[in-house]
């Protein structure tokens, strides 16, 4: 795929963004299909893409249901490395109303999602984003 010279890794990178974003305002575990086997944060901790999942349905059980999700993406970087991969990022705003039983607050803020090319395709590799926490 990246080895066609018209494949655009920015559009591929900002449509994986989307669909997480979009799957995320859902709390659909759909969320799941744009991440890596594994993460990369802070420190070099390496930590598997079970304990994300794991994460993801905590944060999502918390709340009946998100309301009105809206988000700007504001920058797009990436680049190819050797081997055919390569690291990038997608940065904006986003916020959304946090349900709980009829109650709602809302929950927004920057977030920034980072992503790595492995075996021909762009996959999350950490998550800054409202509401999300490791």
């Amino acid at each position: 795929m990246q080895n066609n010279p018209t494949f655009n890794h920015q559009a591929d990178i900002v449509n994986s963004a989307i669909r997480f974003i979009n799957a995320w305002f859902k709390q659909s575990k759909a969320v799941t299909d744009e991440l890596n086997d594994f993460f990369i944060l802070p420190g070099n901790k390496v930590i598997g893409k079970d304990v994300i999942i794991g994460r993801l349905k905590g944060i999502f059980g918390r709340s009946d249901e998100y309301v009105g999700g809206r988000y700007d993406i504001i920058d797009v970087n990436f680049e190819l490395l050797n081997d055919d991969k390569g690291m990038g990022f997608v940065e904006g705003v986003a916020g959304y109303r946090d349900v709980v039983q009829k109650q709602s607050k809302i929950v927004s803020g920057p977030f920034k999602l980072y992503f790595a090319l492995y075996n021909g395709g762009w996959k999350i590799v950490n998550i800054e984003f409202p509401g999300f926490s490791y």
